[in-house]
């Protein structure tokens, strides 16, 4: 359901969303939260991506653009119990290429982020892989 409800800014940066709506969109302490912001019309977007207890990472790529690249990482991803929480792509026309953001959770991975890393820069089409971890 959507309600619309005006909050004030406590502090510089800072609201205050009424306990009823925080508990229902899982405001709470140790949750994650993907926040889109556009400058240009001054709006903010939140998404809530996860749950207090997860390990999260972002995996930040250049790829070659062609059908099934994603499709490949995907694979690896959970292959190796990676669970991808939120990805997007950007295709990079002039280049042939495509940059791709991944937001995943490797609470459940059966291998470190050095690892992952070194099997993702082994997929013929990825050009460039960073792994950070989401403190």
């Amino acid at each position: 359901m959507r309600e619309y409800i005006i909050v004030k800014v406590k502090e510089d940066g800072k609201l205050e969303i009424p306990l009823e709506y925080a508990y229902e969109l899982g405001l709470i302490k140790g949750s994650y939260f993907l926040v889109e912001v556009d400058t240009d019309l001054k709006e903010a977007h939140i998404e809530r991506v996860a749950l207090p207890g997860k390990k999260l990472v972002e995996i930040e790529m250049v790829v070659i653009d062609r059908p099934g690249v994603l499709a490949k990482i995907s694979g690896v991803l959970g292959k190796h119990r990676v669970n991808i929480l939120f990805n997007e792509s950007e295709e990079l026309e002039s280049l042939g290429l495509a940059a791709i953001v991944a937001i995943v959770d490797v609470s459940d991975a059966d291998i470190s982020l050095k690892e992952l890393e070194e099997i993702i820069k082994g997929i013929e089409e990825v050009k460039e892989v960073k792994i950070v971890e989401i403190a």
